[in-house]
């Protein structure tokens, strides 16, 4: 089965989605890191708490990194991707959820190495 065009504007509204919110923890944690170096104090537990979204933010940064990997190798290898074997190996299940729609294809267009979403 194809994806659609309108499960691929999805994937890629989700996807830049999740980007988008990855940067803007990124700029929360940059603010937190430089109040504590201000501080000139140790992190207080709050801070260290906060400071560990830093790992959530690897993690969603692999997972999605992995996802478009996986993709481009189903693409290239059998002609066409499956999304949920594609977000297998995402260990964020949230993301994962958020990324699968209902495991349909998408297949490459004839032209240029790229896929059509039809």
């Amino acid at each position: 089965m194809s994806l659609s065009t309108s499960h691929f504007i999805d994937m890629c509204a989700v996807s830049a989605r999740e980007m988008r919110q990855l940067q803007e923890k990124i700029l929360e944690l940059e603010d937190i890191v430089f109040s504590i170096l201000d501080s000139g104090e140790k992190p207080t537990s709050d801070d260290i708490k906060k400071l560990q979204d830093f790992d959530l933010i690897a993690q969603t940064l692999g997972g999605i990194s992995g996802f478009f990997e996986q993709l481009n190798r189903q693409v290239e290898d059998e002609g066409e991707a499956n999304l949920t074997q594609a977000t297998a190996s995402i260990t964020l299940e949230k993301l994962r959820k958020r990324l699968t729609h209902t495991g349909v294809m998408i297949e490459p267009k004839a032209s240029a190495g790229t896929f059509e979403a039809f």
